[in-house]
């Protein structure tokens, strides 16, 4: 492992570390500059678990340097620099998380909850923004169905959601997966079995991103807005939590399964459209005053860009647009004109490991500054993890 050199460093955790999830630190030479690990609140391996129960779900680096990871539909641990864990929050957290300048830290969480449509109750998955504060005390709950279903726009996208994934199946299968389990099974156990249900009937959201937003320059949103992804309602939006409101929503008719909204500089807003539905990925950049796309990237042949589950895109300082690529476990650098400039890829681990549907599941920037840190405060802890790290083999493409 080699010191970072550059302004310019990602993170990622490789699916196939499970059951010792790692998270990598590397730089523009595709060099493991740290590696952080922990097999704190890992699905037991004897119990043959699902594939999106495995590992870290998500990881991302905080402004001081921390890894903060999400153990899918169980916790999220932060981690100092040796991997000692700082604290431990105790939620059913999934996908994504965000870290503000102030250690505020906002994830996806995970709840069955019953309601009742067209006059009969149903249990679907209600995903929520979960708050915790700086210290990981959970701060408020706030549920996406709630806000998304009293919205008069976006209320009948939800019930034709509702339509069509329970008219077509047995609404009372979600409690008899339930019942069978008992009211003693874990909370994992409990959202897992909603999860592999057929045809997944009660998995109506989908969400997979949530990040805290600056004030649009056009005041479309204020300071402390939300924007999240809802992946099976092919939706982004961006809410005011505390009022439950939707301010702004966009996709449906022109996403596909997407991922990783963000806002950028100008308040336009960076999709990863995944394209689910039609066999080929892009990063599309909607202006969210108008509703019209103002760019797009598109691979050539479009076809050899595509990851049906996962990946993500976001713009470093430098104004290009880092795609993760997850299924095939790459991340590229793009131009606004369309010109791969960087890039790497997984390619092995020892023979360790198989991997999951997706490689990783995102690739996050991190700061030169914040890499230099990451460094400078390990301690002599951190030789165990280095030791034990399973070989991962990085290539430049």
């Amino acid at each position: 492992m080699t010191a970072p050199t550059d302004d310019f460093h990602y993170v990622f955790s490789p699916s196939s570390t499970y059951p010792r999830p790692f998270a990598y630190l590397v730089d523009r030479q595709a060099r493991i500059v740290h590696a952080w690990s922990s097999t704190v609140d890992q699905a037991d391996p004897s119990t043959e678990p699902a594939s999106y129960l495995k590992g870290w779900n998500h990881v991302e680096v905080g402004p001081d340097g921390s890894l903060y990871a999400l153990v899918p539909l169980h916790s999220v641990l932060r981690l100092d620099a040796d991997s000692q864990v700082i604290w431990r929050a105790d939620v059913s957290a999934h996908h994504d998380l965000h870290v503000d300048a102030a250690g505020t830290v906002r994830t996806l969480g995970e709840e069955p909850r019953r309601v009742i449509w067209r006059g009969r109750p149903l249990t679907i998955l209600d995903n929520t923004v979960v708050v915790l504060d700086s210290e990981g005390r959970q701060r408020a709950v706030h549920s996406l169905y709630e806000i998304l279903s009293a919205d008069a726009r976006l209320g009948p996208l939800v019930g034709a959601a509702l339509d069509a994934r329970f008219l077509r199946s047995d609404p009372d299968d979600c409690e008899r997966a339930l019942a069978a389990l008992g009211p003693t099974a874990p909370r994992r156990s409990r959202l897992a079995a909603l999860r592999d249900l057929p045809g997944a009937p009660s998995d109506l959201l989908h969400a997979n991103t949530v990040e805290a937003l600056a004030p649009h320059p056009s005041g479309l949103w204020p300071e402390g807005a939300v924007l999240v992804s809802l992946r099976n309602l092919n939706l982004v939006a961006v809410l005011d939590l505390a009022r439950k409101e939707v301010l702004w929503s966009w996709g449906p008719g022109v996403l596909s399964g997407q991922h990783q909204p963000s806002m950028l500089p100008n308040g336009n807003v960076l999709i990863f459209d995944n394209g689910k539905d039609i066999g080929r990925s892009r990063a599309v950049e909607c202006d969210p005053s108008s509703g019209a796309v103002v760019w797009e990237y598109l691979a050539t042949p479009a076809e050899s860009l595509f990851s049906q589950v996962a990946g993500g895109c976001e713009q470093p300082a430098d104004g290009h647009v880092l795609i993760s690529d997850a299924q095939a476990g790459r991340a590229l650098e793009v131009t606004r004109d369309g010109a791969t400039v960087w890039g790497f890829e997984v390619e092995r681990l020892d023979g360790r490991g198989a991997r999951s549907r997706a490689a990783f599941y995102r690739v996050a920037c991190v700061p030169g500054r914040v890499a230099r840190q990451v460094i400078s405060s390990r301690g002599s802890a951190y030789e165990k993890v280095a030791r034990a790290e399973p070989g991962l083999s990085l290539k430049l493409i």
